[in-house]
Parts: structure tokens; C-alpha cells; sequence
């Protein structure tokens, strides 16, 4: 809790000197994909379906921007389904006019319910590309690395991963 404090102080200190600030919606594909290992065997599972959310953007310099978003996660396979609210707080880096580099937290709450095991609630380190169409439509990619053991009280490491790709619109 104190981390998620400190992140959300650093952002707003940040945006506080923030230059210009945009507003948008998203909305794209997702990709899920839950991780176990234990004793040097792993094996993994995947479910897709779609994100849809609203972002800011706060431009710290011509270069620098940090891009919070919340997102509603949904993904199913088989029947069976898990829904997210997620939090990518990303600090982007214009590479040129129209090609970002992305990375930062992604923070992720699961809403079904689960067992009294399951940790609904993950941390992961994102990493993504984003590229701008025009300035109001871009495309993003990214990829979640979940760093959070999702099953507690087990010799299973279990951790959930997000692959999404989607188009957005700055208001």
C-alpha cells in the first residue's frame, strides 16, 4: 500500500508542473495468460477479449508524458470468464512526432468472485509502443509482466500476464 502511495504521489508531483493535458478513451484487445510453476515445472493458460477505458495525459516536456488509465478488463475461454479494473500508469517517451515508447505499473484488481486463496488484487511492470495516426487517433500496444503470486498459501507461483492492443481517441 505505501508503494501504491508513493507512485500516486510521484504522478501527481509530476503532473503538477505538467505543460498540457489531454483526455481520451481506449478500447482493444486483450490477451490474459495465468502462469504456475513449482519444482522447475510451469505451464500456462490464455483467454482473450477486450479492454475498454478512459486515460490522461500529462505532458511533463516535449519528450516525457506520464498516461494513468483505468480500464475494464474482460476475458474468457472455454466458457469461462475473468473480469479486471486495471490501472496502467505508464510514462511515455516520443521517440518522434508519431512514435512512443511506453513503461511503468500496471496495477490490476480482479472483480469475479474467487477463492479465499486467489490474491484478486496484481502488480505488474508494463512495457509498449504506441503510434499516432493523427492527433486525436493512435494505436497502442503493451505487454504486462505480472510480478504478484496470485495463490497464496501455496508451493504454485501463480502470476497473470496481459498482452493488449487497441486504438484510442484524445478528446
Amino acid at each position: 500500500m505505501k508503494k501504491l502511495l508513493l507512485v500516486a504521489m510521484i504522478a501527481v508531483g509530476i503532473t503538477a508542473k505538467a505543460q498540457e493535458t489531454s483526455f481520451g478513451a481506449v478500447a482493444g484487445f486483450n490477451s490474459t495468460t495465468v502462469s504456475a510453476s513449482s519444482n522447475g515445472i510451469s505451464a500456462s493458460t490464455s483467454a482473450s477479449g477486450f479492454y475498454v477505458g478512459f486515460f490522461a495525459d500529462f505532458e511533463v516536456s516535449d519528450k516525457i508524458s506520464i498516461v494513468p488509465e483505468l480500464q475494464y478488463v474482460s476475458a474468457s475461454k472455454n466458457g469461462e470468464s475473468i473480469n479486471e479494473i486495471a490501472l496502467p500508469i505508464m510514462a511515455k517517451y516520443n521517440v518522434s512526432e508519431k512514435f512512443s515508447l511506453q513503461a511503468g505499473p500496471m496495477l490490476d484488481l480482479v472483480v469475479d468472485k474467487t477463492s479465499d486463496e486467489f490474491n484478486k488484487f496484481g502488480l505488474g511492470l508494463a512495457a509498449g509502443i504506441g503510434y499516432d495516426f493523427t492527433e486525436n487517433i493512435f494505436a497502442t500496444s503493451r505487454y504486462s509482466f505480472g510480478l504478484t503470486n496470485r495463490v497464496e498459501n501455496s508451493s504454485v507461483s501463480t502470476k497473470m500476464g496481459f498482452f493488449q492492443i487497441g486504438l484510442g481517441y484524445r478528446f
